[in-house]
């Protein structure tokens, strides 16, 4: 058997970091061993790196279909390849596409094109949930996505008697949901921000529908994006207590930015705009503790790439004062003109989401020096977690590949797969370092605490 070793510490969710040697069998991929260090080793790593078992984002958009429609943002070639600058081995790929994936043809299509593709990085698929769709399987072959609120895309729920009929066809499934009460966000629509218009009781409203229904159809839900503390989370610890099978994601947008920072700089819109929207600091703090103890589930980084024309879309009724050039461009040249309309400009609606998987890992180290996450906090929400979500859709997905026992444990039998980070450095994130394929991200010009060193997929440096 042909292996190679990596030495260092091993950081793993159920124990404080210890100096540790992996064993990787390069012809399966898998960890043959996991022991105490010795004196020689393929790859060594000092006391300022940790080594994770690989990082999973269980929440990415692709943009790519059979349409070819939305390629210009990205494509699964260009995901996987931010998904590995930012420390990420596998992934799972929202159904909202031109042609959204909610049956067998079109998910056979995404499986298809995943399995032509070189990369490294595990790509699995949602399908989408909407008024005429059926479960493929049986509970536990698949995970659905389900969009109670319009968001981007035409898979939309709008009322609860409407999700009430369609989740009693999904008992005991595995359902993501989107959760933005529709009548609340329309009836909103004349706010002056993204948070105006997508306030807060959106969130929370379409939350009191939605739990009853999880409860009522035994749904195993994960409520994405999470952007509230206070009363969502009440009202989600209590259905929890009453056995209700539900887990959070919270992007890295929600932990790093809330409205205390848009109202300074109106202009940050055109860069975080998502749905939903960022919320007040309170509502980012509580977040953020909600990570860390462990009422969070998931770093889900909803990567959703957008071109920078799209987020300047604003500026295009200026079209006419300043043709032939580009939004952004517009917006620079009625910046010079006149700042408070370039800003009440910045304030108006625009395409919602940004590119994130990049930054994935630095989002991590952030949080480790910013915020007192632990290592094994980490390892929990970006590598355990994210491994038992996909884990048990290996097999169903990947009809050639084989992954063991599975992503997300420094074990014998899991994949050798590892995300190693460097603590003790920080990066400058450059657009010219970036992998997706919009070029950009919200967090270009910043210095961020840490630096992704190095990922291994299978054994093999990435």
């Amino acid at each position: 058997m042909k292996t190679v070793t990596i030495e260092g510490l091993l950081a793993t969710h159920d124990k404080k970091p210890y100096r540790g040697r992996i064993e990787i069998d390069t012809k399966t991929g898998l960890i043959a061993s996991v022991s105490k260090p010795k004196k020689k080793a393929d790859y060594v790593f000092g006391d300022d790196c940790l080594i994770f078992a690989g990082f999973g984002d269980v929440h990415i958009h692709a943009r790519e279909d059979e349409t070819g429609k939305q390629v210009y943002k990205e494509e699964y070639a260009t995901a996987a390849d931010a998904a590995l600058h930012g420390g990420v081995v596998h992934v799972a790929a929202m159904p909202n596409t031109p042609n959204p994936v909610v049956g067998k043809k079109e998910f056979e299509w995404h499986r298809k094109r995943v399995a032509s593709l070189s990369t490294p990085v595990a790509i699995l698929n949602y399908l989408g949930i909407d008024s005429k769709t059926k479960p493929l399987g049986k509970p536990g072959e698949y995970f659905y996505k389900l969009y109670f609120g319009k968001s981007v895309g035409d898979l939309t729920v709008t009322y609860g008697s409407e999700l009430d009929t369609i989740l009693a066809r999904y008992k005991g499934q595995h359902v993501s949901f989107h959760v933005e009460y529709e009548p609340i966000v329309q009836a909103s629509s004349s706010g002056k921000t993204h948070s105006d218009r997508r306030p807060v009781e959106c969130v929370n409203e379409g939350l009191r529908i939605l739990l009853p229904l999880i409860e009522k159809y035994k749904i195993k839900a994960k409520l994405c994006h999470w952007s509230t503390g206070g009363e969502s989370f009440e009202m989600i610890a209590e259905y929890r207590k009453r056995g209700c099978d539900i887990v959070l994601e919270v992007s890295p947008l929600h932990l790093l930015f809330d409205t205390s920072m848009t109202d300074a700089d109106p202009a940050l819109w055109t860069k975080i705009q998502m749905n939903p929207a960022v919320q007040a600091p309170e509502h980012r703090a509580a977040l953020i503790k909600g990570l860390k103890d462990g009422f969070i589930q998931f770093i889900a980084t909803d990567h959703a790439p957008h071109t920078e024309e799209e987020k300047f879309s604003a500026f295009t009724k200026f079209k006419a004062e300043y043709p032939g050039l580009s939004n952004k461009d517009i917006a620079a040249q009625v910046k010079k003109k006149d700042e408070k309309l370039f800003l009440a400009t910045c304030c108006e609606n625009n395409h919602s989401g940004a590119p994130w998987l990049d930054t994935y890992a630095l989002v991590c180290t952030w949080l480790m020096r910013e915020h007192g996450f632990t290592a094994q906090d980490i390892a929990r929400v970006s590598a355990y977690m994210p491994g038992k979500f996909v884990n048990p859709h290996l097999k169903k997905q990947f009809a050639k590949r084989k992954f063991g026992k599975g992503f997300g444990e420094i074990k014998k039998g899991f994949m050798g797969s590892l995300t190693v980070l460097n603590t003790k450095t920080q990066t400058l994130v450059k657009r010219e370092d970036l992998k997706t394929k919009v070029g950009w991200s919200a967090l270009q010009g910043r210095v961020m605490p840490g630096a992704l060193e190095a990922v291994f997929v299978g054994g093999k440096r990435a």
